[in-house]
């Protein structure tokens, strides 16, 4: 029996899989973050290994049966190449691949088309089959609109406003201090304050499936922020068309906060055929770290469209078919 190890990294964490050749899962498994803006080499190193062996120990396979590895995270490839070598030397084939390449595969099962992923950072993409542009993926400080962070700094911002009196009243105080088990929002300025900046940035974007939550039952500084953030991943997504003049390409996302609330979605369905009406935007079937599991089955001879097994759907997208409480102008 071959088996496929597929990793899926980030500012947030590191998603690990192992499916057999008939695209049955094994083993999984979560670790730490994996960037290197903010994590040492050793820490990448240290998790990705971390990640690799407690699938494998989760699945009850051995090194020497795994045949192909797909990987994408944004780290060094040198070093996601090192770390993996160390666990299953070079016998092992290993695809050091990217976050645009696994997420549109999981997403839609194929290597061209246009891309917006919106987790702990965010970026849009469009790849042809003679060029690639990439438009975002700057980080918090720079950039990152409509990503987990930037929703998390929203919500963030709305409690402060509200707490001084200068801004209006939202669920999203009450339900932040409880997720968090705080008091008051000064002793979360002082948790996020402490904490390092790769941490502080996980913090922060965990408040997005609150921000949707709030947002689902009306609550309306929670749906101007997804509202916001749908539209700013949208005018990503334009720039990259506007730029490549690749209309015909089929369009979808991908990442957690995607997860967070279908308006989001909708919203970012919506501005981008206002510009061009005609483009087909597919909501995604599978998370990244399923794309590389396909990816493998492929390069095993396995047609991937036509790969379904119920465990799948703990990797799919099944909000952005429902149906909102609001939506905006209504």
């Amino acid at each position: 029996m071959k088996y496929i190890v597929s990793l899926d990294g980030g500012g947030t964490k590191i998603n690990c899989l192992i499916a057999d050749e008939r695209g049955k899962l094994i083993g999984r498994s979560i670790a730490g973050s994996t960037n290197s803006w903010f994590d040492t080499a050793e820490d990448i190193h240290a998790t990705i290994r971390k990640a690799v062996l407690e699938a494998l120990e989760n699945g009850g396979v051995a090194v020497t049966d795994v045949a192909l590895i797909y990987t994408a995270m944004p780290v060094i490839q040198t070093e996601v190449r090192r770390a993996l070598v160390s666990v299953f030397g070079e016998q092992t084939t290993i695809e050091v691949s990217d976050e645009f390449t696994l997420s549109l595969f999981g997403a839609i099962q194929e290597r061209y088309g246009g891309l917006v992923l919106s987790g702990t950072g965010s970026f849009a993409a469009l790849r042809s089959h003679d060029s690639y542009t990439h438009i975002g993926g700057w980080g918090a400080l720079m950039g990152d609109e409509g990503s987990g962070t930037h929703v998390g700094q929203q919500a963030l911002k709305a409690c402060a406003l509200m707490v001084d009196g200068r801004g209006p009243s939202t669920l999203l105080l009450s339900d932040i201090l409880r997720f968090w088990n705080q008091d008051k929002l000064l002793d979360v300025a002082l948790k996020l304050y402490s904490a390092k900046p790769n941490l502080q940035r996980k913090l922060v974007s965990s408040l997005c499936p609150i921000v949707g939550q709030c947002a689902n039952l009306g609550d309306e500084i929670a749906i101007r922020i997804m509202e916001e953030a749908g539209k700013q991943l949208a005018d990503q997504m334009l720039f990259a068309l506007e730029r490549t003049n690749a209309h015909h390409l089929p369009l979808t996302v991908s990442g957690g906060v995607w997860k967070a609330s279908p308006l989001m979605f909708q919203t970012f369905c919506r501005h981008v055929k206002e510009r061009f009406p005609t483009i087909a935007i597919a909501p995604p079937k599978y998370e990244p770290v399923l794309g590389g599991i396909l990816l493998g089955l492929e390069a095993l001879g396995v047609d991937a469209n036509q790969m379904k097994h119920p465990e799948y759907d703990d990797y799919s997208f099944p909000h952005l078919h429902q149906t909102p409480p609001h939506t905006e102008g209504s």
